[in-house]
Order: structure tokens, then sequence, then C-alpha cells
């Protein structure tokens, strides 16, 4: 069994995951001083258990996880994992390679693993004991140990020779089976105290006991005076029976009469029954008449709402239509004095334009004046008299179109009139027929009285 590779990260110095492999043979870990070359051992001691945070040159066991630098943040855990060969079955498991592995963090929880499965301290302690692997074992020497074991008394020499001879598991185990004597001694000088203690008691129980059989005993009269009197209860409720059944004949005598007179009421309570279930008959069907009359009457008033809006509305509609025909007047009178106007203008134009076509003839026997100016004045003419023929044809157009808008509007008002009068006459039949209905509401009513 030798040790083959040691895997550690967030330990001390140790910030990233490193893994130092064993070989056979010698393997030195060569560095200056402060390279961590110490942390290699204290990692071993911390994985195989070490519990005392000052032999690992620390104040607390938090102290261990790595603290961070300038350049690295802290870590929150760390981790140290040791791997041994047991191909020669040193160790008592059932595996050629075995790793124990031990994690702590900084809320202060810590993990145990042996070959990645969670075990507790004690069950690696028990699996390093007399293998010279164990946490107090000098098979780990650190600086400063060796003039420690060579100055030591031979008290203390005497267990480094138990543990390479493997006696030290042993006297562990006596150790704690004499712990077992001294706490199975204790608990019996218990029991004796215990003892004692119930000897000074017997007499009261005693005491008790004997009170106990007296009850006993009594509660045996007891239970035996107690079946005389239900024996005597038992005697009377069976006199008592007799005379009973002698009552319950002559109540069977008076019961046939009962019965007779019982059926001839139950007849003549069938008849009532008929009786009733006709009147029923007539009140349901007076009852649906009524509820008819009743829905017949809520449909007509309804209707007469209706239509009452709708003749509302219709005189909203008439008198929104009458004032726009008197804005179409307004409007239509405003466009006839501008078409009087216009056309007025118009004949002033062609009053115009005769003068200025004589004047022209006057004109043109002038052979001094130019030919192009001649055209020019002409086409200026021209295009005057144009624009006021467009003009009067416009005005014609609006007036017309007026006059259109005012006939539909007369033609809207005439029919809006008529759908009055319609509906007019159609409110007075819903009062007709909403009066025939409350007379026949009160007729029904009358007969359910």
């Amino acid at each position: 069994m030798f040790l083959k590779r040691l895997e550690v990260v967030g330990f001390k110095s140790f910030a990233d995951r490193i893994g130092i492999d064993f070989v056979p043979g010698v393997t030195a870990v060569v560095g200056p001083n402060g390279s961590g070359k110490s942390n290699v051992t204290d990692a071993i001691r911390w994985v195989l258990g070490e519990q005392s945070a000052k032999s690992l040159r620390g104040a607390k066991m938090e102290d261990v996880i790595f603290a961070g630098s300038d350049s690295r943040k802290a870590l929150n855990f760390a981790e140290v994992t040791l791997i041994l060969d047991n191909a020669d079955q040193r160790l008592p498991l059932d595996y050629a390679e075995i790793s124990v592995t031990r994690r702590v963090f900084r809320s202060g929880d810590s993990e145990y693993l042996l070959n990645k499965q969670s075990c507790r301290l004690k069950d690696i302690n028990d699996l390093f004991m007399d293998s010279g692997l164990g946490k107090e074992a000098f098979s780990i020497i650190s600086q400063g140990r060796v003039d420690e074991i060579l100055n030591s008394r031979p008290e203390d020499r005497r267990s480094i020779f138990e543990e390479a001879a493997g006696v030290l598991k042993y006297k562990l185990r006596k150790k704690k089976a004499e712990h077992k004597l001294f706490e199975t001694d204790d608990n019996l000088h218990r029991v004796l105290d215990i003892l004692h203690e119930l000897d000074d008691r017997m007499e009261p129980l005693q005491m008790q006991s004997s009170a106990a059989s007296d009850y006993l005993r009594m509660s045996e009269e007891l239970k035996d005076i107690e079946l005389g009197v239900i024996a005597f209860d038992l005697r009377r409720i069976e006199n008592q029976l007799i005379e009973l059944n002698k009552q319950v004949t002559e109540q069977s005598a008076n019961e046939s009469t009962l019965d007779a007179l019982i059926d001839e009421t139950e007849s003549q309570l069938i008849q009532s029954r008929q009786l009733l279930s006709e009147q029923d008959t007539i009140i349901d069907g007076a009852q649906e008449q009524l509820v008819e009359a009743s829905a017949e009457l809520e449909r007509w008033d309804g209707r007469k709402q209706l239509l009452a809006e709708k003749r509302q509305n219709t005189d909203q509609q008439i008198e929104k239509l009458q004032q726009n025909i008197r804005d179409f007047d307004e409007e239509k009178s405003e466009l006839e004095n501008e078409y009087a106007q216009k056309l007025q203008s118009a004949k002033n134009r062609q009053q115009e334009l005769l003068q200025k076509r004589t004047e022209l003839k006057q004109l043109d026997h002038l052979l001094k004046q130019s030919s192009a100016e001649i055209e020019s004045e002409m086409e200026e003419w021209k295009t005057t008299y144009i624009e006021r023929l467009n003009e009067e044809a416009t005005v014609k157009n609006e007036l017309k179109h007026l006059d259109q808008q005012v006939v539909q509007q007369m033609e809207q008002t005439e029919k809006m009139k008529g759908e009055n009068s319609l509906i007019s006459e159609e409110l007075h039949v819903v009062d007709s027929n909403r009066s025939n209905v409350a007379n026949s509401l009160a007729v029904i009513s009358k007969q359910l009285q």
C-alpha cells in the first residue's frame, strides 16, 4: 500500500485544483520558503481527520480555505482527496484503490467521503488505525517533529512502537471496554440505590394492597346485591308486562272499531281530495289565463313604449327637417340674390362687350395700330367673356341643386307626416287593446277570487 495521488483545491494557498502524483520510490517537493511545501503535508494530515486548527498552523478551521489575494477572489470551500493503492489489501476494503475526501465550507459544514460515498470521521479513523497512516502516526513527520521524536520520553516512544506493532487498535478497544465497564458499574450502583428505595416503599405498598383486596371483596358483595336487585326488578317488570298484555287485548277490540271509523273517514277524505283536485284544475286554468293576460299586457305596454319612442324620434326628425328646409330657403334666397347680382353684372359685361365691339369696329380703320396688339386685346376680351359665362353656368347649377334638395326635403317631410299618422293610429289601437286586456284581467281576477 502506498500513496498514489493527492488532489487539492481551495486549501490554504492552492486556489486552483492541483494534483500531485506519487510514484514508487522517492518523490520530493522542492521550492523556496513560503512556496507552500508544508501545505502539502498539512493537506494530508487534514484529509486523514486532523481536528486541531493549531496543528495546521491556523487559528480556526475556516483558515484552511483560500482567503483570496490581489488578483484572485476568495473561495467558499476547501477540498482534499487522498488516493491510495490497496492492491495488497492492507486496508480492510474490497477495492484495489481507495480515495478519501474531506470538504469544508465557510458556513462551518463539512463532509467526509470514502470512495465518493458519504461517511463519518469515525469510519476514516477506524480504517487507518494500525495501518501507520493515522493522523497521529509518525508516517507523516512535519517540520520540527524530528527533534521531538528524538528527545521524547520513553513513555512517548512507546506509542510509536505500539502504532508500528499494531497494538494501538486493541488498546483503544480495551480503553472503550473499560469505559463501558465503568459505566455498567455505575449503573449497577444506581440499581442498588433504586432497590433500597423500593424496600422503603414496601410497607406502604402492602397497606395499599390490603386496601385493594378489601375493595375487590366488597366489589364482589356489591355485585351479588346488584344481581338480587335486578332479579327483583325482573319479577316486577314481568307482572307489569302481564297487566299490559291485558290492556293490549282491550285496545285491540277498540282498534277494530277505530279501523272502521278510519275507513269511513278515508273514503270521505278521498272524495274531498277529488273535489279539491277539480278546484285546483280550475284554479290552474284561471292562473294560466291570468299569466297569459299579464304577458299580453306587458307585450302591449312594451309595444306602446316602443311606438312612443318612435313617435318622439319622428317628431325630432320632422323638426330637424323643417329646420333644414328653413336653412335651405335662406341659402336659396341668398343664392338667388347672388345670382341676380351676377346676372346683372353679366348684363353689364355684355353691354360693355357690345360697346367694346362697337369701338373695335370703329377702330378697324386705324391702320397705323399694330395687328398683334389688336389681337391680344381681343383675346383678353374673349377670356373675360368666357369667365362670365362660366360663372353664370355655375350659379345656375347651384340653384338647380338647391331646388332638388328642397324637393327631397319636402318629400321626406310628407313621408314623416304619414308615418306619424300611422304611429298615432297604432298607438290608438294599442290603447284599445290594453283596455280590453285590463278588463279581461279584472274578470279573471274576480273568477280566481
